[in-house]
């Protein structure tokens, strides 16, 4: 449950804008762990509540599961260096692996988001062993406790998880490169930019995301080579 409210509360706006609270501490240590929002902690006590009543959980099995949960919250927070730390880090979330999941990029610290066993980050594929330049959140929000509390109130905008590219300048280079090959020969540019475009958004995203373009692209090559190359065009008109 934890792993699902952790990851949803990196996806989901209104979750992250609480949850943005507990990443605004620029330098990472135990006091981080007990960092969150009041909202934050309401809703996670209510949740928690709702399992308990549901599943009818004895008070013996809930107080050493939340002494276990706060134990390994507190150490990967902790600002340590562990023995065989790697070689810890693939069963339990230690401190290298829980750092980079307080990165300031987007595409970092939508990581790790494991409490205590790194298996489900393993399991669900958001595992990543990275050493993060820094920590917090871009932009800088005042530490004083009204300034934090204004800010899991105020929604904001997270950076796209990916890189920003520039497609259209990507795709010039590529089709460059393509009519450089066939020695700059007039008559085939827009065949070489389709090709290019095809072959570069094909890089920079996912098949699925590009599969509908691809068809279009192949379909307009095939359309192409029905019509007169520009050569057998100006043939034509010299012999009329």
């Amino acid at each position: 449950m934890l792993y699902c409210l952790h990851k949803a509360s990196h996806r989901i706006d209104g979750l992250w804008m609480l949850h943005k609270v507990h990443h605004n501490d620029p330098y990472l240590n135990v006091t981080t762990a007990f960092r969150l929002h009041f909202l934050e902690i309401i809703l996670i006590t209510g949740m928690k509540a709702v399992l308990v009543i549901v599943l009818g959980i004895e008070k013996t099995y809930l107080l050493a599961n939340e002494l276990v949960i706060t134990f390994f919250i507190m150490l990967h927070h902790s600002n340590i260096v562990l023995l065989a730390e790697e070689l810890l880090g693939w069963i339990i979330i230690t401190p290298y692996l829980h750092r980079v999941h307080h990165s300031t990029l987007r595409h970092e610290h939508d990581r790790n988001y494991g409490a205590v066993l790194s298996l489900w980050d393993r399991l669900f594929g958001t595992l990543a062993e990275l050493k993060p330049k820094e920590v917090g959140v871009k932009g800088y929000v005042s530490q004083d406790f009204i300034d934090l509390i204004s800010c899991g109130l105020t929604i904001t905008n997270k950076a796209p998880a990916t890189h920003t590219v520039n497609l259209e300048q990507m795709i010039a280079v590529a089709a460059y490169y393509k009519a450089e090959k066939r020695g700059f020969y007039p008559g085939n540019e827009l065949q070489d930019w389709l090709e290019a475009k095809s072959d570069i958004i094909s890089v920079v995203y996912s098949k699925k995301q590009v599969k509908n373009k691809l068809i279009l692209n192949e379909a307009m090559l095939k359309f192409l080579s029905f019509l007169p190359s520009t050569e057998k065009h100006e043939d034509r008109m010299l012999t009329n």
